[in-house]
């Protein structure tokens, strides 16, 4: 017997921006943020008890080149014909400059077991969350020196993970409890 499904159009405005690209990525683990974050009917609440997820979860923000042409959140949901569901997020960023800091906070992030939560703002202007589920893991950390002055020293890092579902939308007011 067959699944019944609830369908929906799926529309476009003249007003929604295709711009590519993100402009904030925070990052926390997830065992921190269970008392400040949930989810139901996959609305996103995050009542922080202070100003802001950084004091009340160890939320940190990564920065990252904003023109580097190379950071992205992506995400890719696949289901088999026997019912296997699985979405595969991934959030890719550059830092610039392979510096001493940048070498060992990467290297504090790319550890076994991580079961990390990303908040991302892409360049659009919508909000996400990414890793709720089963969490994200630094899946590479890659360095580069450049061969030449038209290339980048930097550093790239790529969480990924596996989760059951899409990731969750933001509104904006819950947004601005995340970067308080």
């Amino acid at each position: 017997m067959a699944c019944d499904i609830t369908l929906a159009d799926v529309n476009f405005s003249c007003d929604d921006l295709g711009i590519g690209g993100l402009k904030r990525v925070l990052i926390g683990n997830k065992t921190d943020l269970i008392s400040v974050v949930a989810v139901a009917a996959n609305v996103v609440t995050i009542t922080p008890t202070t100003t802001g997820l950084d004091t009340d979860a160890d939320v940190i923000e990564i920065q990252f080149n904003l023109k580097d042409g190379f950071s992205v959140f992506s995400e890719v949901k696949t289901v088999s014909a026997d019912g296997v569901v699985s979405s595969v997020p991934t959030i890719s960023i550059e830092i610039p400059k392979m510096s001493t800091s940048h070498r060992d906070a990467l290297d504090n992030i790319a550890k076994p077991g991580a079961e990390l939560v990303a908040f991302v703002e892409t360049a659009a202007g919508t909000y996400h969350m990414v890793g709720w589920g089963y969490g994200l893991y630094a899946a590479s950390v890659d360095g580069n020196s450049g061969t030449g002055r038209s290339e980048k020293n930097r550093y790239q890092l790529t969480l990924t993970g596996e989760e059951d579902s899409l990731s969750y939308n933001i509104e904006s007011a819950e947004w601005a409890d995340v970067i308080a």
